[in-house]
Formats: C-alpha cells, structure tokens, sequence
C-alpha cells in the first residue's frame, strides 16, 4: 500500500491539482498564490512541483497531493487516496485490516438499504402516507433526492427479505450494519419500521448508518421518535456531521457553516437557501467534528437550543472551536421553536437570522445578565460563575480583553476586578482560597493526549493483538501524566486478560486503568479502532511540536535571523513528512 501511495503522489499534477482550487503564478521553480485555508492579501503559499509539496509560509498549512485535498474537500485520507488514484490510473489493493471484506460487504449493503428505502418512498403504494407528511413540512421532490431519503415499511423482515433473499446477504452481515436485531426467542426482524429514514453519509458520500423518523400515524406509546444506528465499522457519529457531504462545497465556497441539531433542521435550512448548514444529530459536538468542518471553514454558526441544555452545548461548542482557532456566532431563534420551523415558514427570516448572529460571548454575556439582576450580589456571582470559564478560554489575547472590558462595564466594577476573578478561577480555587480537586482534575481531563492516551488504554485492553504494531509506533510519543504512564505500562505487560493486567498495575494506576477499560466497548471496540487511536495521539504530539516551532520561526523572523529560519523550516518540512507517513499506517 505504501508503494501504491507514492505512486499516486507521483503521478498526480500537483500544481493542476491545487490550481483547480488556488490562482497560481509560477515564479522560478514555484508556483505562488494566495492561501486557501487562511485569509490574506499578501500571497504567502507555495507550490513545488518538482518535490510534489505545498507549503503555506502563513499559517504553516503544508503537505502533499494527498494532504492538500483531505483539507481543501474535508476527506479523509482513504476517500482522498482513491480519488486520485482514479484519475492517476492507479488500482488500489485492499485496505490491510478490511478482515473477510467486512467493511466493503457493509457499505454495499447500506447503499442496497437506502435504494431500498428511497424506492419505498418515492415509486412504492406503500409510501404514499410518507410521502405526504413531507410534503406537509415542506420537504420537496428535490430535497428528497438530494438528501436520498426513504421509508421503511412497517412489517418485521421485509428489509431481511429484500437483502437476504433476493440479494443473497446473510444475516450476521446485517446485525454487524445495525440493520436487524435478534429476537429474544430466536431469529431477527427490521430494526427500522414505520419511518422516514435519513441515511447518514461520510464526507466521500457513502451510506454509513441511518436516523429513522417514527410516522406519526404508526407511532406506539413508549417508542422513541426518532432511532439511531447502532455504533459499527464503518459508521461512528462522533465523527460525522448529517449533510456535510451535501455541504460542503457551499461551506468550502463561504468558508463558514451553521449547525443546527437534527435532521429536519438541516434539511429546511438547506432548502432555505442556506446550503452550509449541517446537523450533529443530537450529539454533542466533538473535536473529530470541529476538525471536519475546520478544514473548509473559519467561522462557525451554532443554532441549538435556546434553553439552559443548549446554552451548556453552545458553552462546550464555543470551547472546543477557540481551540481550533475557529470564530463562533450563534444564530439567536425568534418566531419559532427551531430552525426547522421557521426556515419552512419563513426562508427569508431564517436567512436573516442567521446573517444577524452574535458573537458566542456576546451571547453567553446578555444571556446571563437577562437572568440574573447584578444589582445584587448573589447575581453578581452567577453571572462570574457563568460567564467566565469561557472568557477565560479565549486564546486571543486582544479578544480576551475586549470581552473583559465589556462584562466589566456590565457589572459596573473595574476589569481588573474581573482578571483577578478570572485568574483565580483559573487556578482551580474556590470561594473560600482553596484548591478545588474538581477544578484540578477537569483541566487534566481537558487535555487532548491525556484523554486519546486514556482511550488507547482502555482498547489495548480490549484488543492486546493491536500492541506489538503500536509499541513500534509509539517510540517515544508516550505522554506525560496519569494517562501516559498507565499506556506506558499496558503496552509493557506480556498479560492478555483484561482483569489481570488491571491486578497487576500499580496501585497509583489501577484506578485509571479500570476506568478506561469499562470506557472503551468491549463488543464495539475492533483491532482497526485501536490503531486509529494509536495514529491520533501520534498525529496530535506532531501538532504540538508545529505550533512550538511555529512559535520559534516567528521568533527567528523578526530577529531576522535567517540561519535559524532555515533550520526551523527544515525541521517543519520533516515533521510534515512525519505525520504524512502516520497517515499510512491505517491505509
């Protein structure tokens, strides 16, 4: 595979690539033009052809072919690989670790699910009670087809007879794709019945899992509205956005996106004419998320809940993007209880709403100054309490201190009132001058290398096959803290059984070690997930070492000191290379 790789590196046209994207003008044995993944004026990107790398001296954004189009079309490595080999000519061999084609026979039978579905919708008798409740909610023709909706009848096995009988799929291959659960006394039946479905695409556009609408009119007492796809192979929702595939070039194109809840919101939305909104599908946002949608955006819109719940997520949303060096505004909901409602009654409104968004601490700020009267103290205090944690997570220093300004004036006291407030939450203390434990553990558990660590623990636990390839990955990525060591030491110990490599720990880690093995899915986690995990801490230490050498090149420029920018450069060029051949190690 790895020679396959090379192969397509060299035979793609880099620069044809990149220019179908980018204005580029040759300049010597380059090819300069304005950066596509930040803004600028002053032209600062460039593109070797002879070495097959692109190089952004901006914002340090850097790699090869491969590289270039995960970012720019927000892909991941496989879906970004098989393009180009198509259009280099280059056959593909099988991915290492797809055992007995599992994951190719799982893909086929999800696509076979959703023609199914659609055809039941859209051609069958059967789906014209379906058919009229969208049109009801103002789902049109075109949207059904774009969005490849369908419907599931509400008979127990007329999707098994479908792929089994006439398709020739066994039974086993449809539980591993959620699409059938046992019965209790022997046998399966159709996990989807009675609903609208809503397959549930990857960026590359395959079907993956699916969201079932219960039909009002077969809706049950006790039966949930809405049912999910189980966690599979192929299909993982903290790593997926409903509609990006459809999304993502209007999302390329305005380098922002919106994100609203569920389905129907997305949907109605996209009718409404804004074509960069995307759904987390009633989960809360994750950095796997946030990653997605930072390859092809700046700014994102969040349109949740306006009640307490969504102002958490919103909170944790704001959070993980500042992280990502992304912008926030959130779409503030008016005439209507969601965004569904109002883009079907009035797109116009819903256009306008969303080019009204406030910025995420405008927001948290006038939300908790509405509710809470600061002429007392207690008000005072909830307002510190609500308003703070976020401003205090905001990277920019000069944005910090307008914000700080502002909830200062809104208190009526100095902002240095409000920094020294901030600073001592900061340091995890509470009212009284103590140290919180809980502040101290939460600013541990944020760290990103701990919890990949303590997830990688907790599924080289599960699956100690996947220890001999990763101990020769990791070398000397281990992490620093609790989680670090607890890896350190799994990865040591020649012990298969779960339970006895937590007895043997030491004692300081058996508590950890524990945790993350009844974390981690004994019968979900697979050999391949493992590795992910592996490639992801691996990937993440990378990133650290850039934005440290990031920092020193700045440094070296305006020192003016060319011999260390050279040096620092090369030692960027290297790491670039280091993480492209990560990427390979799950290709």
């Amino acid at each position: 595979m790895e020679d396959q790789v090379e192969e397509v590196k060299r035979k793609t046209d880099i620069v044809g690539l990149i220019g179908q994207y980018v204005v580029l003008k040759k300049i010597g044995r380059h090819h300069k033009g304005l950066c596509p993944f930040h803004s600028e004026k002053t032209p600062s990107f460039m593109v070797n052809e002879e070495m097959g790398l692109y190089k952004c001296f901006g914002c340090g954004a850097g790699g090869d072919s491969i590289k270039f189009l995960m970012e720019i079309e927000g892909i991941d490595f496989r879906e970004a690989l098989e393009r180009l080999a198509g259009k280099a000519g280059v056959k593909l061999v099988a991915r290492k670790f797809d055992v007995g084609g599992d994951k190719q026979k799982l893909l086929e039978v999800m696509e076979l699910a959703a023609r199914y579905y659609h055809w039941l919708l859209t051609e069958s008798k059967s789906g014209e009670e379906a058919r009229k409740y969208l049109v009801d909610r103002k789902i049109n023709t075109k949207l059904i087809e774009t969005f490849n909706l369908g419907f599931s009848l509400s008979g127990w096995d007329n999707l098994m007879s479908y792929l089994i009988k006439k398709k020739g799929y066994s039974e086993e291959i449809l539980e591993k794709a959620g699409l059938i659960s046992k019965r209790s006394g022997g046998g399966y039946y159709d996990k989807f019945r009675g609903r609208i479905m809503f397959p549930l695409q990857d960026s590359g556009g395959k079907v993956v899992g699916f969201t079932g609408r219960i039909l009002p009119s077969l809706a049950k007492e006790g039966e949930p509205k809405y049912l999910n796809s189980p966690e599979t192979v192929i299909y993982h929702k903290g790593r997926m956005l409903y509609g990006f595939y459809q999304a993502r070039q209007a999302i390329r194109e305005r380098k922002r996106a919106v994100l609203v809840e569920g389905q129907m919101d997305m949907i109605s939305s996209f009718g409404a004419g804004v074509t960069e909104t995307v759904a987390v599908g009633g989960t809360s946002l994750t950095d796997e998320q946030v990653e997605l949608l930072a390859r092809l955006a700046s700014i994102i819109y969040l349109s949740l809940d306006a009640d307490d719940a969504g102002t958490t997520a919103i909170k944790r949303s704001a959070e993980l993007a500042e992280k990502r060096g992304l912008e926030i505004k959130v779409v503030q909901i008016e005439g209507g209880k969601d965004p569904d409602e109002i883009a079907r009654k009035s797109p116009g409104k819903w256009n306008e709403m969303v080019e009204s968004a406030v910025e995420v601490y405008e927001f948290v700020m006038k939300r908790s100054l509405a509710k809470n009267d600061v002429t007392t103290v207690s008000g005072m205090r909830k307002v510190t309490e609500e308003v703070l944690p976020i401003f205090m997570k905001i990277e920019n220093s000069v944005i910090k201190e307008v914000w700080t300004k502002k909830l200062a004036e809104k208190l009526g006291v100095e902002s240095a009132v409000v920094k020294s407030e901030m600073e001592r939450v900061k340091l995890g203390k509470d009212t009284r001058g103590q140290y919180s434990q809980n502040k101290v553990e939460e600013v541990a558990v944020d760290n990103k290398m701990e919890k990949l660590a303590k997830r990688l623990v907790g599924g080289l636990l599960i699956r100690p096959e996947a220890k001999k390839k990763i101990k020769s990955w990791m070398k000397d990525i281990i992490p620093l803290g609790a989680s670090g060591k607890a890896l350190h030491w799994v990865l040591e110990c020649d012990e298969v059984s779960p339970a006895k490599q937590a007895e043997l720990a030491p004692s300081e880690l058996k508590g950890l070690i524990n945790d993350a093995f009844m974390a981690e899915g004994e019968d979900e986690t697979t050999e391949g997930d493992v590795w992910g995990l592996a490639v992801q801490l691996i990937r993440e230490s990378i990133r650290e070492k850039r934005k440290l050498l990031i920092g020193d090149l700045k440094k070296a420029r305006e020192e003016k000191d060319e011999l260390k920018e050279e040096s620092l450069s090369r030692e960027l060029s290297s790491l670039d290379r280091e993480e492209n051949k990560i990427m390979l190690l799950l290709g």
